[in-house]
């Protein structure tokens, strides 16, 4: 009786039973975190592999290696992405003259649009090696990517440079010029504006009797705002269009694409000037776009307020544009077009009455259908630039929101940009340049 007792109290005792199943559970937990290890450390792999091959693939449709031969091209992307893999940590020693472990295509199409464009793929497979389960007979991972860039011989391109100069690019560019302005305008002897006002209006015959050059004389908003050191929207404009001339000239000596341009101001139609004829000298360029300013406006003369027409001005600058080409290096073909607009998108002009608001995009419409792209810098015209008055409460204020809407629709596609105060606006012309210039690319 005493045998059987016995087991029948082993088989209700239970408090071993956790650390056998533990003992037992152990190896297959270690293999499976082993194993996540594993699985980790080829992603890791894999990720710098896939680095290696994107930058091989562009390295094939860099702006140097268009011009070279496909077997060129070939070599340079094999280059990079062997001298990038070779004694990576965790890798197989891959065999690169193996086509299924490395293949790297070029091909080269010829384009009516884009001349030859260039497109290059690689394709890797290697393995990671295994740690943990190496043990159980998996001494590997395999791992896979691809990567294909695509480059077309960057086109020659003429740049018609249209910049705003009617009164309200004479906004300061930053918050605390505006506060400056107003804090040096503020008048009490006459009913607009006692507090202040941000626009540096460039009048003919200023009229504010505190505001007065070193010899008495009455001096404009325009000139204070200088002697002042206030940066204003038509000073940031032309300082962008020169910073843009000397990336182009320097983007064209890397590429061996021509650039030309062309830069007039604008307010009235009959106002438009081409102050930079279309040229390659950028120099010159530079050094015209520099005397841009806004136009001198008698103040209470006939309509001196309305200084901006945007239908008559850009058909002016579309009149320009004579001859338009696909931009291809091939004998006989002409440059692309593109024209910049730099302006604060505010209309506002005497047609049957004054007419305040957005753009209207009927002239855009007509310029983009010559085959001319438009590119689009919109400079924010922000509330507190002009809330200071009633009648701008009313009349401007209300029309704001409709501005971003309207340029966007009037640019093509991809070429809006817009910079608001404090912002940097030669940054944001040099991103709509680099956007219109074709370059390599990841597309996969």
């Amino acid at each position: 009786m005493l045998i059987p007792a016995f087991f029948r109290r082993l088989r209700r005792n239970r408090r071993g039973n956790v650390l056998m199943i533990f003992g037992l559970s152990l190896p297959p937990l270690i293999f499976a975190t082993g194993m996540g290890l594993d699985y980790g450390s080829a992603m890791q792999l894999q990720t710098k592999l896939n680095a290696a091959a994107d930058a091989a693939a562009l390295s094939a449709t860099s702006a140097a290696m268009l011009d070279q031969p496909i077997l060129d091209a070939k070599a340079q992307a094999y280059n990079v992405f062997t001298t990038q893999v070779t004694g990576s940590a965790g890798l197989v020693p891959m065999n690169y003259l193996d086509p299924n472990q490395l293949n790297i295509v070029v091909q080269d199409v010829q384009t009516a649009a884009n001349g030859t464009v260039r497109t290059s793929t690689v394709t890797y497979s290697g393995e990671s090696t295994n740690v943990f389960a190496g043990v159980l007979g998996r001494k590997t991972l395999t791992i896979r990517g691809t990567a294909t860039a695509s480059a077309s011989t960057p086109p020659n391109i003429d740049f018609y440079v249209l910049l705003d100069a009617s009164s309200s690019m004479a906004l300061p560019t930053t918050t605390a010029g505006i506060n400056l302005m107003k804090s040096k305008t503020v008048r009490t002897d006459y009913i607009w504006n006692p507090n202040g006002c941000a626009f540096a209006c460039h009048q003919s015959n200023p009229d504010n009797p505190k505001v007065r050059n070193a010899k008495g004389q009455y001096m404009d908003y325009y000139d204070l705002a200088h002697l002042n050191g206030i940066e204003l929207r038509i000073d940031a404009g032309k300082h962008a269009i020169g910073d843009m001339l000397t990336e182009a000239q320097a983007e064209s000596k890397e590429n061996g694409a021509t650039y030309r341009f062309s830069v007039s101001t604008f307010d009235r139609a009959a106002n438009f000037k081409n102050i930079a004829p279309l040229t390659t000298e950028y120099a010159t360029a530079r050094a015209q776009a520099a005397t841009a300013e806004t136009v001198a406006v008698a103040m209470h003369a006939n309509l001196y307020d309305r200084q901006t027409e945007y239908s008559g001005s850009l058909q002016k600058g579309s009149d320009l544009i004579k001859v338009i080409g696909q931009g291809t290096r091939a004998s006989g073909d002409n440059p692309q077009a593109v024209m910049f607009i730099i302006t604060d998108g505010m209309r506002d002009e005497e047609l049957w009455g004054r007419q305040m608001g957005p753009i209207t995009t009927d002239q855009c419409t007509a310029i983009k259908a010559r085959g001319i792209r438009i590119a689009v810098l919109y400079t924010t015209y922000q509330v507190e630039s002009v809330n200071y008055d009633q009648w701008s409460k009313d009349n401007v204020v209300p029309n704001l929101y409709k501005l971003a809407p309207a340029l966007q629709s009037c640019a093509s596609s991809g070429l809006f940009f817009e910079v608001s105060t404090d912002g940097s606006i030669s940054d944001a012309l040099s991103a709509l340049f680099r956007k219109t210039v074709i370059s390599s690319r990841l597309i996969k």
